[in-house]
């Protein structure tokens, strides 16, 4: 299947790609965990690219376009919440960078520490929480992607949000399409190491087994990008549980085979491939993990009779 972008919606690409060629988007060269891209960051605020969606004749499509290209990259940056989630529940315009949490506000939350409002899906409803920076506690993980935790809700400014199901399905879409940007990545980054590395005196790309593999990992990396588009345009329950669902059932058989391929080395920061799978585990288990999802797609599909 392929995708082919409508001249607005290539000419945002291009202009997304000539920013990016503007900004140090190499790999870090030292042994990191992650490296969150502070310049880069800056740069999307003050372009617009982010606030997309609220434009007129642009959509949840276009800004998911925008976020699945901007996982590509090595370092980690927050677009996902602000593009895709924050215009469907009334996230005043630059304000950013938005996390996201389920359940308990106080739960670990991706990009906390940077965060200027925190989405929770409390089940029934949401809650939009304004957050100080003096209020995180910032939690080190081995999730690539800085995570943090509020120390205390007392006295924080929260606004409740009646249409949860926005927040919800929208953050189904933006999981997608992080993940299918991580996955691309990732992928790549294993293709080029064996068409080099050597085995029996061949690359290890030429051995079938590992090319079938491979060929697993590149079908599920296309997939989970064209369901992550697909509900965007659609913008529907059913869509973006599918999507969403898909991509976190299949995360754990692609990163298990990625790393394998590369061996032990897989295993060290000095190696980049992390940089995404470790992202991709992190986002396996939000929003109550595949299952989960699965289980939102039968309700929105087939209602009470699922």
């Amino acid at each position: 299947m392929k995708y082919e972008l409508t001249d607005d919606q290539a000419s945002v690409m291009a202009g997304l790609d000539q920013l990016l060629a503007g900004v140090d988007t190499s790999p870090p060269t030292e042994p990191v965990l992650f490296e969150y891209a502070t310049e880069l960051d800056a740069t999307l605020a003050e372009s617009g690219f982010l606030d997309i969606a609220r434009e007129e004749g642009f959509t949840a499509l276009d800004a998911t376009l925008i976020v699945e290209r901007l996982a590509r990259l090595p370092q980690v940056v927050e677009a996902a919440a602000s593009a895709i989630v924050a215009p469907a529940v009334g996230v005043p315009v630059g304000t950013r960078p938005v996390a996201l949490v389920s359940g308990d506000p106080t739960k670990p939350a991706r990009f906390l520490p940077m965060a200027q409002v925190l989405l929770c899906d409390r089940g029934d409803h949401g809650l939009m929480i304004t957050v100080e920076p003096e209020n995180v506690e910032t939690i080190e993980t081995l999730f690539a992607y800085p995570y943090g935790r509020l120390k205390s809700l007392e006295g924080v400014e929260q606004t409740r949000i009646e249409d949860v199901g926005a927040l919800r399905r929208r953050w189904r879409i933006a999981l997608a399409a992080e993940a299918a940007g991580c996955m691309a990545s990732a992928l790549d980054q294993i293709l080029d190491h064996v068409k080099t590395r050597q085995a029996f005196g061949q690359p290890l790309g030429a051995f079938q087994a590992i090319q079938h593999r491979l060929a697993m990992a590149a079908e599920t990396a296309e997939s989970t990008k064209f369901l992550a588009f697909r509900a965007a345009w659609s913008d529907s329950e059913s869509d973006a549980a599918i999507a969403a669902g898909f991509a976190q059932t299949r995360i754990a058989q692609l990163t298990y085979d990625l790393h394998q391929f590369a061996g032990a080395m897989a295993l060290t920061l000095e190696f980049p491939l992390h940089l995404w799978t470790y992202r991709l585990r992190a986002l396996a288990g939000e929003l109550g993990g595949g299952s989960r999802q699965a289980r939102a797609a039968a309700l929105a599909t087939w209602s009470d009779a699922a």
